[in-house]
């Protein structure tokens, strides 16, 4: 809106209101400035035009009630008129419409009228005691005095301001706004479009408290009202939570903090009205992260560092191997016939200190008594081998006299000391020194890394990100790293710098730090004075602020091994999961706390060239990361018993265990998903791409590590045409078994998405639309010339003139038209 600068009052005798207009020509009512909600009766004045009724039609209620208009320019859905990442021209979705409100001080109600429609854009809350109650040409201002809070209504360019303070010093809490619409679009995840009556969402949403870092992608949610969407966008969403009920249908009311500890005691909303089209509300949130200066293309992130181009059209790919020497590289008539000797004797000397003793203990007993070794025992042995060969006191010169190049170089102290060096060093030392056991070390692992980096090139996969479970993969087998970055895959290891664990009893690589200290020194405390429990309740939370001293040196460590590294992904960063740190010697705020997990994302990335990805990946983080995992399918079976813990469940996940040392069951174990979980997260009716829309040229998005594309039984099909419809990279758990088990399948769904996503990628998501009433077939549009069209129903969707089977995509643009159905073998289906 224009604000033209103009008020016209007229006469209004009901209860204490004047007429007042404040802005763009329309009518309403806001109390006189008396300064108290029983203000005294009175009428004013003043020359321009005769105060009639407000724009609904009524008169402007009872005494203490505001009414303020306002108007925002830009309607009508043109089109962007350029193909690229950064508009030539600016869409006129990304404008809001013109609307007047109306604002009810005692209560806090909010309606918008638009062409002569009403929308309740807040609804009513209890009425509390106001004060200080002013209106001028800048919109209305009031005080609730019990609660301590100020509230200011301010007319801008193209929407509404809401700006709410606390003024006590003491912890406040206050709700605003109650919603209640029939229909909402939620940036949960990359977007849901929530019906309030329909059954599975009512069950899901029930009593939920969404904590709007974590749970939305994006700070804002839009309701509809008919033909209009009211959208409200959240600056500052730290301690605010989206509160919901189902009674009788979805509603939420919204609460925001605001702690003692923090400086900041403002909240504003920016409230817009937008056509009901999911584009335009995408559009103005767009257009207002690139007015906060946010917004960094992928392109331009690829102007700072050109590997991230090796993302483009690549999957996601998460490669598994705990092992540090597998069956295949030992002779295993041999090593029973070496049991007696001095090296066997000092590899069983670890027994005491192994967490496998028992059965590492069983079995090199069972040996003895054998004239061959089980399967299982194989790899009984192999982890426990893994175990000693890991260890930073397992070589002893008495018991491996025999040296090669590689022993030499660690020995005569060519380079810092490292656990890179001392695993070599251990595995050459076996290798050497019982060569008939064992065969030389750089064929070790061979079948499961190298050799399979060089099928998935042969089966066409010319792109690929491929995630190890930590770095001590890649300790174990340099070559694998050397020969990612031959292939052009991006390598990068899984990192977490999220919790801690007390020294000694650490329970995995990430939560263990050098300085012991600061596990006593550098953790959260809540407000209740007690440390902030890490993951599963295991160790702390690490306070972020206090960490990158840890990072500088874990990553010092890593990097200073010369392994060719491409990529890196640190956990939870971009998942939301702040904190408010209570610790007298620290006290930390949720912004500070977010601020340092940019910051240490943003060392990672440029101090040494990755191209950095994280967990979740909200919008706080798309400027700083170029992937993330979690924003296609959230993780969510930690929130059914079946799901997470009944292992008798036929939804179980499965535990995070692999006897062989591969994909964990936990991740390679297909199962079905119970309602109303089906519906809220896999069924694709209820799916909007509002993430995409806002950042498809800008963060390249895919699933959490527990819902890879083939995990879900019955929808592997389905996941594949969404994946292509929304540009979404497929994301894989892979070892030997897992890739003979799904490699034909992955191979033939490459050649259509991969170049496909090559052509979406770094283009402007610039159209969607539902074409069937029920949501089942979907529309994008990339760009001025590229479009998918999908048919996620059992029936024949006809297209123009092209027909559409059910569970397929339509690709058109750049000279290409193709009709994919993706072919899955029947047990991957």
């Amino acid at each position: 809106m224009r604000l033209r600068k103009r008020i016209i009052t007229g006469l209004c005798l009901v209860g204490a209101c004047v007429l007042v207009n404040v802005g763009c020509g329309a009518r309403g009512t806001a109390p006189v400035e008396d300064g108290s909600r029983d203000g005294a009766g009175g009428v004013l004045g003043v020359e321009g035009d005769q105060g009639t009724e407000g724009p609904s039609g009524t008169a402007g209620g009872a005494a203490g009630q505001g009414i303020l208009s306002g108007e925002a320019l830009g309607t009508g859905l043109a089109r962007e008129s350029g193909g690229g990442n950064a508009d030539s021209k600016e869409d006129v979705r990304a404008r809001g419409l013109e609307f007047d409100y109306e604002v009810n001080p005692e209560d806090f109600s909010l309606t918008l009228y638009v062409d002569g429609q009403a929308l309740p854009a807040a609804g009513a809350s209890d009425e509390r005691r106001t004060e200080r109650v002013k209106t001028g040409e800048d919109g209305v201002s009031w005080r609730y005095p019990e609660e301590k809070i100020r509230v200011a209504v301010k007319p801008e360019e193209d929407y509404l301001s809401v700006e709410i303070g606390a003024e006590a010093e003491e912890d406040q809490a206050f709700r605003w706004p109650e919603i209640s619409a029939g229909l909402y679009y939620i940036p949960m995840g990359e977007g849901k479009r929530v019906a309030s009556d329909q059954e599975e969402w009512k069950l899901f949403l029930d009593g939920q408290e969404l904590a709007v870092n974590e749970a939305l992608s994006m700070p804002f949610w839009a309701s509809v009202y008919g033909d209009y969407a009211v959208l409200f966008i959240m600056e500052h969403p730290y301690r605010t939570s989206l509160n919901f009920s189902a009674g009788p249908e979805v509603s939420f009311g919204v609460e925001h903090r605001y702690p003692a500890i923090s400086p900041n005691r403002t909240n504003r909303y920016r409230i817009y009205v937008t056509e009901n089209d999911l584009a335009a509300v995408a559009k103005v949130y767009r257009r207002y992260v690139q007015e906060t200066g946010e917004f960094v293309t992928l392109e331009e992130k690829a102007g700072d560092n050109p590997a991230v181009r090796n993302l483009y059209g690549a999957p996601h790919i998460y490669l598994h191997g705990d092992l540090a020497v597998s069956p295949e590289d030992i002779n295993w008539p041999a090593f029973r016939q070496a049991m007696d000797t001095p090296a066997m004797r000092h590899i069983m000397s670890f027994f005491g200190q192994s967490e496998m003793e028992t059965e590492a203990k069983e079995v090199f007993a069972e040996l003895g008594k054998q004239d061959y070794v089980a399967e299982y025992q194989k790899y009984i042995i192999c982890s426990y081998l893994t175990e000693v060969i890991k260890r930073g006191d397992f070589y002893e010169p008495e018991v491996f006299p025999e040296h090669n190049e590689e022993m030499r170089a660690v020995l005569d102290g060519q380079g810092e000391p490292s656990p890179y060096r001392q695993i070599g060093l251990n595995q050459n030392a076996l290798a050497v020194n019982m060569p008939d056991v064992f065969h030389p070390v750089n064929t070790w692992l061979e079948e499961e890394t190298t050799g399979l980096l060089a099928e998935m090139k042969e089966a066409g996969i010319g792109q690929a990100w491929i995630g190890l479970n930590s770095w001590e993969q890649a300790y174990v087998k340099p070559e694998l790293a050397r020969q990612a970055e031959k292939q052009g895959y991006l390598l990068g290891a899984y990192d977490s710098y999220h919790s801690i664990h007390e020294p000694g009893k650490e329970q995995w690589i990430t939560a263990k730090f050098s300085d012991a200290g600061l596990y006593k020194d550098a953790v959260v405390t809540g407000p209740d004075g007690e440390p902030v429990k890490g993951y599963k309740n295991v160790g702390r939370k690490l306070n972020p602020t206090l960490a990158l001293p840890a990072v500088k040196s874990r990553m010092g460590e890593i990097m200073g091994t010369g392994l060719p590294f491409g990529s890196w992904f640190v956990d939870c960063d971009a998942f939301g999961e702040i904190y408010d740190d209570y610790s007298p010697e620290h006290v930390t705020t949720q912004e500070q706390d977010l601020a340092a997990r940019m910051e240490r994302l943003a060392y990672i990335r440029d101090t040494y060239g990755l191209v950095v990805g994280s967990e979740g990946g909200n919008d706080f983080a798309a400027s700083t990361v170029a992937f993330a995992h979690g924003i296609e399918l959230k993780s969510f079976a930690w929130m059914d018993q079946d799901m997470n813990e009944n292992r008798d469940s036929e939804y179980y996940m499965g535990k995070y265990y692999n006897s062989k040392g591969g994909v964990p069951e936990h991740f390679s174990r297909r199962v079905p998903v119970k309602e109303p979980y089906r519906t809220v997260f896999l069924d694709p009716r209820y799916d909007v791409p509002l993430f995409k829309l806002v950042y498809n040229d800008s963060v390249i998005t895919s699933y959490h590590w527990d819902w890879s594309t083939f995990k879900v039984k019955g929808a592997t099909g389905d996941r594949m045409v969404r994946e292509v419809l929304y540009n979404v990279p497929p994301l894989y758990h892979l070892d030997r078994a897992e890739w003979e088990r799904y490699g034909d399948d992955i191979a033939r769904h490459h050649k259509v998405w991969s170049d496909f996503s090559k052509r979406a990628v770094t283009r402007e998501m610039t159209e969607f639309a539902y074409l069937s009433g029920d949501g089942a077939v979907q529309m994008t549009g990339y760009g001025q010339d590229l479009r998918a069209v999908a048919n996620f129903g059992e029936e024949t969707w006809r297209y123009g003139d092209i027909e559409i089977p059910g569970h397929s995509v339509l690709i058109q643009g750049e000279g290409m038209e193709l009709v994919y159905t993706p072919e899955v073998k029947a047990e991957n289906r």
